[in-house]
């Protein structure tokens, strides 16, 4: 397998890493992200979650949670493509009683580092300094 930094889209077959932590349990996952000492792992070696057992992680994922006033965030693997706005990599839902989840996806080593509420932007300048540093 071979590793591909600062890719810009999912190469079959090549891992992804991504962040993997929940505010709820770790606080230097959230609002505040602290990477130091955080879970990183290469997706390809996670087993796949039961209701999708032939698929394999090609990106990476940053949820925000806001419920109630409370706020939890979670990074890690994904497995499914969302069909997104081409101009945002992020989407934002609201439920009932004051209740919001955004999420956002993308595709390149540890790109989940960027807050879910900083969208596109923070995303892109993190692929944009990834990809810089490789070279």
């Amino acid at each position: 397998m071979c590793i591909t930094p600062g890719r810009s889209s999912p190469v079959a077959g090549a891992p992804i890493l991504c962040y993997d932590c929940n505010s709820a349990y770790d606080p230097r996952c959230g609002e505040e992200f602290d990477s130091f000492s955080l879970g990183i792992i290469n997706c390809s070696l996670r087993d796949p979650p039961e209701h999708l057992p032939h698929l394999e992680s090609t990106i990476c994922r940053s949820i925000k949670m806001e419920i109630n006033g409370k706020v939890r965030i979670v990074r890690k693997c994904g497995y499914i493509v969302d069909p997104a706005p081409e101009e945002s990599s992020c989407q934002r839902r609201s439920g009932f009683h004051e209740m919001y989840v955004t999420y956002c996806a993308c595709d390149t080593d540890l790109c989940n580092r960027a807050d879910a509420a900083a969208g596109p932007a923070m995303t892109l300048t993190l692929s944009a300094v990834i990809a810089y540093a490789a070279v």
